[in-house]
């Protein structure tokens, strides 16, 4: 009988294959994400735990949803503050310096996306910022099992809002929505699968994983 590594490395040699051979696959890269003018200073709020719909600056929460623990929330935070690469040279702000503008504004009394935005706008005119990246988490599962096998894989649902803070309006916004796949139900994770060297991962790493790309996609890596 098979050993498991070989049945995976057989699986990805017949769907590489399988890919060269029978489809026409684009290997041409898209055009990168154009890059914020490095000149607009941007503040980076802490994470915040999403509850209601209304908590979100655009989009729906989906129904039974498993919010991050406190630790978790803190571990995103770093995550994020690593993946901006923050050099004295670049106008980002990390979370841990726009903390103290968050904590000293006022909380909104009103249970409204619109009172959410305001808020976020004021604290990134607290800050005098040009913009204000909210990144907000709503669901987090954990691997149930192991690296090699697991019973229910890790799920990550976390959104990035950029706020313009002068007009107070959503500049731009990223969704992240994955549950890790067994390369077996969907071959077109065969790239996810090589980076991860068939493991099944934390919810810890899909999270970096949705941070890393959608900085990118929002020009800010």
């Amino acid at each position: 009988m098979m050993s498991r590594p070989i049945r995976l490395l057989a699986v990805v040699l017949a769907v590489s294959l399988a890919l060269a051979t029978g489809c026409k696959y684009n290997t041409s890269k898209s055009p990168e994400t154009a890059k914020m003018n490095p000149q607009f200073s941007v503040a980076v709020a802490p994470f915040s735990v999403a509850h209601e719909s209304y908590e979100l600056l655009t989009g729906y929460m989906q129904e039974k949803l498993t919010p991050p623990k406190a630790d978790a929330v803190m571990d995103l935070d770093a995550i994020m503050t690593e993946s901006l690469h923050v050099t004295p040279e670049s106008n980002i702000i990390p979370p841990a310096k726009v903390k103290d503008c968050l904590d000293g504004t006022s909380r909104p009394g009103e249970a409204s996306r619109q009172a959410i935005l305001k808020f976020w706008q004021t604290v990134g005119q607290c800050q005098d910022a040009k913009f204000i990246l909210v990144p907000v988490v709503s669901h987090w599962k954990e691997r149930e099992g192991s690296p090699a096998g697991s019973t229910s894989p890790a799920w990550v649902i976390l959104d990035l809002y950029l706020v313009n803070v002068k007009t107070g309006q959503l500049a731009n916004h990223f969704h992240y929505d994955y549950q890790q796949q067994a390369l077996t139900d969907n071959f077109l994770e065969v790239d996810k699968f090589l980076k991860r060297h068939g493991q099944w991962v934390r919810a810890e790493d899909l999270a970096r994983e949705g941070i890393v790309k959608g900085l990118k996609e929002l020009g800010l890596q």
